[in-house]
């Protein structure tokens, strides 16, 4: 699209493509039109980047509820309906469009009192995004395969990851600090949004707004002094057990687009690529070669499509593409 076609089309405009693409991506048939949907959300950075803020507004939104796409969650033990719902859709949109852009959610309406109780744990499946409001109004969205323990008491809010990837966008509360502990880190928040990402043994923390201090107890780095890295908004610091913390690192906007369903990579090497897409499948990728692994890749696909991903990989560099016993999907040399 030409520089002038992407002024003309305002960030009012977009946000109304993207509150569409939702919908329709959440209906019933949605899956028929991930490919397009890609190819809309890779066209333009507006896109994503609107996508993604409809996105993280959606679910707190009253009249999301009551559009087809708000009422998927209570009718996944129902008989679905196959009649085509994208015209049923694009009709609740020109009212939603009013509440996403202005911001009106349950929480300003009192939906979440003092009185609601939170669970002790919420956990999501593999290939489940799930996002939960907790009582003190602050929002978590869990990757997928990922649990996260909450112990909120009259005098701090303490949650624990314990694995998986999970934001969070902390309610402002200066009586009660909000802690994260995740491996041997530690993150406390002072009114933000952040990501923290466990991995076997590697505590990822980014910074979307606001500030953190993280500390790493694992690696001593505490002590007696009690102190930690705080962070500024943009920023990645990686955490590792007995391994001296190092500096934070500027953190990729491609990096922060997990909850929308859709991973983006700049210049990764191809394992890194296929691992993170394996957590949202149970269909797995094999690189049958080491130097398969090491191809560079850039792009974005959705995280739960692994014949479509497995499909591209293997159409931009040249591989074979082949299944194994149980159905997983083997990328190797072309021979």
């Amino acid at each position: 699209m030409s520089e002038a076609g992407r002024e003309a089309r305002t960030d009012e405009i977009v946000r109304a493509e993207a509150i569409a693409w939702l919908t329709r991506l959440r209906s019933p048939d949605g899956a028929e039109d991930h490919e397009t949907f890609q190819d809309w959300y890779a066209a333009d950075p507006r896109h994503a980047d609107i996508y993604d803020d409809v996105l993280g507004t959606w679910d707190s939104t009253a009249l999301a509820a009551r559009t087809p796409a708000g009422e998927m969650p209570r009718r996944l033990d129902s008989k679905p309906d196959t009649r085509p719902r994208f015209r049923m859709a694009v009709a609740a949109v020109a009212a939603l469009v009013l509440v996403v852009l202005s911001g009106v959610g349950l929480q300003r309406f009192g939906a979440f009192g003092p009185g609601r109780t939170d669970p002790a744990e919420v956990a999501s499946r593999i290939g489940e995004i799930r996002t939960v409001t907790l009582a003190d109004g602050t929002r978590v969205t869990l990757d997928t395969n990922s649990a996260l323990a909450i112990a909120y008491t009259a005098g701090e809010r303490r949650l624990t990851l314990e694995h998986g990837r999970a934001r969070f966008d902390v309610a402002h509360d200066p009586a009660r600090p909000f802690v994260v502990t995740a491996g041997g880190g530690t993150i406390i928040a002072h009114g933000t949004i952040f990501d923290v990402d466990l991995q076997q043994h590697r505590v990822t923390v980014s910074l979307l707004r606001g500030s953190v201090e993280v500390r790493n107890e694992a690696a001593g780095q505490v002590g007696t002094a009690r102190t930690g890295r705080l962070l500024k908004p943009g920023q990645r610091l990686e955490l590792e057990q007995r391994v001296p913390t190092g500096s934070p690192v500027a953190l990729r906007a491609s990096e922060t687009r997990w909850p929308s369903g859709m991973l983006s990579f700049e210049d990764a090497p191809l394992a890194e690529v296929v691992r993170a897409a394996n957590r949202y499948n149970s269909v797995q990728i094999v690189l049958a070669d080491p130097a398969v692994g090491a191809l560079r890749f850039t792009g974005t696909f959705a995280a739960r499509d692994a014949q479509g991903l497995a499909r591209m990989l293997s159409a931009t560099f040249y591989l074979d593409l082949s299944h194994d016993d149980h159905g997983n999907l083997i990328l190797a040399p072309r021979r």
